[in-house]
């Protein structure tokens, strides 16, 4: 065989991308209907990029251009999910785009272009579910099923009008419009969410890139995913640990006047949105959705990663459980009677060095765990939670007392856990109180619960308190 015909029997085999996925970056920036000018000015910037030996390098040059590059990557992905779902367009070109950051042939090896290609088809939307890719999820900003997130200040789309306003750039007769405009819902939602998100889940310091490449990839994408099925099964694990941590009180309104209002325990889970990036952190974005305590919390992940799912997930329950109880710590009247996580947590935190029920070894345990998390004590309770979920209810002992039993006392575990640690000294007098009290609490209830049988069927919501004080 000749030299020649040998090169074209080996480019036949080799691998090819589909042809929809040549020129990339030139259709994508052409469907967004981004201007001639900045095209040019991004491709020209997006060919330096390919040209870096190391694309993570801060010097100025290289920030500049990343920058660049990010500016117009967002205006395009803006229009992309606009012209997207108004023409209803399956083109997987613009999905991959959409779903995993995918911007040009160049920046992957063709095997990862393929993978992503296929993959598409298993990219978790939304099916009745609490999990979103992030094309999804913008559709329900902008179709206003969902209100958008918080920015990165702590402030959600009315904060901003309030803000907007306070500074006079917006008057009150403005609201109507404000709240019309689905472009501005969008924008905020890509702001807050998508660039700051994406940032955040990247995880590292230095060389964020919002648009996939090979040299943040260190796994297979087929296994890299981040799959309902993976999120469902780290959820479950730390449930059946603290069956607790999605619940919180909330005030129930009986439907027969004669019946005053009640606080009851309600589980909300969280909506978790799958952001475009390969990366190694997962954020809780904020524990409510609004202002009304029976709004799901919201969880950040990156659509690919290759840490351990189940720590990602312990990690972000653990900021969650802190910043809802902080939350609802700051509608109580009465501080000095307050019986919360926040409160308790702070408290040990603050004043461990005089706490007799810590010994001086624990004490200066303590000390080296606080100064490690900065005088943190958002960070020091999620540390400990982490124990608690991995170590602690598996009966392996590494907390202090003090810790333990705030712990016990707000992250309660399952019976199936109790039932475990029932016999050992250190958790015997802790269940044993626990469940002295949730019994009287069960009897209170069943006899104030009896009393609305003459009505029907119990209310699913009070039905679910029940179970809750029965677990």
């Amino acid at each position: 065989m000749s030299g020649i015909s040998r090169l074209n029997s080996m480019t036949e085999q080799a691998p090819k991308i589909p042809e929809e996925l040549h020129n990339s970056a030139a259709k994508i920036l052409a469907f967004a209907g981004i201007s001639p000018e900045k095209s040019e000015q991004f491709m020209s910037n997006l060919n330096t990029f390919i040209k870096m030996a190391d694309k993570s390098f801060s010097d100025r040059f290289s920030r500049q251009i990343r920058e660049q590059i990010s500016a117009t990557f967002f205006e395009a992905y803006t229009s992309v999910f606009k012209r997207v779902m108004a023409e209803n367009n399956p083109s997987r070109l613009y999905l991959m785009f959409l779903y995993f950051g995918y911007m040009d042939e160049r920046l992957l090896t063709t095997e990862q272009i393929n993978s992503l290609y296929k993959l598409v088809e298993e990219c978790p939307g939304n099916a009745g579910s609490s999990l979103y890719n992030l094309n999804s999820w913008l559709q329900q900003i902008y179709q206003r099923t969902k209100e958008p997130s918080v920015n990165e200040f702590g402030q959600d789309y009315q904060d901003v009008f309030v803000e907007k306003k306070r500074r006079q750039e917006l008057t009150e007769k403005d609201k109507p419009a404000y709240d019309a405009d689905l472009d501005g819902r969008l924008n905020h939602e890509i702001t807050s969410v998508f660039r700051l998100g994406q940032r955040l889940c990247y995880g590292q310091l230095t060389g964020y890139f919002p648009i996939l490449h090979r040299e943040m990839i260190n796994r297979d994408l087929g296994d890299a995913l981040v799959t309902p099925d993976k999120i469902e099964a780290s959820l479950q694990k730390i449930l059946a640990v603290d069956f607790s941590a999605f619940h919180r009180e909330i005030v129930y309104t009986h439907t027969h006047s004669q019946f005053a209002p009640e606080l009851i325990m309600k589980q909300v889970l969280p909506d978790i949105i799958l952001i475009p990036c390969f990366g190694q952190r997962a954020v809780m974005w904020q524990e409510l959705s609004g202002k009304r305590k029976n709004t799901p919390g919201r969880f950040v992940f990156p659509i690919f990663t290759d840490m351990n799912m189940d720590d990602l997930m312990i990690n972000v329950v653990a900021k969650f459980r802190w910043d809802l109880s902080k939350n609802m710590s700051n509608y109580t009247i009465n501080k000095a009677n307050e019986i919360s996580l926040y409160a308790d947590y702070s408290d040990y935190i603050q004043f461990y060095a005089k706490n007799r029920d810590l010994s001086q070894e624990a004490r200066e345990k303590l000390k080296t765990v606080i100064k490690r998390n900065r005088n943190n004590p958002a960070e020091v309770f999620s540390e400990d939670y982490k124990t608690w979920i991995t170590y602690e209810a598996n009966g392996l002992i590494r907390l202090n007392k003090v810790a333990r039993e705030i712990l016990f006392k707000h992250c309660p575990f399952s019976r199936p856990v109790r039932d475990q640690l029932r016999n050992s000294p250190i958790y015997n007098a802790l269940i044993g109180h626990y469940d002295r009290e949730r019994i009287r609490q069960c009897k209170i209830l069943e006899s104030r619960y009896a009393k609305l049988k003459q009505f029907g069927d119990l209310d699913p919501d009070l039905a679910e308190n029940l179970a809750y004080y029965k677990a």
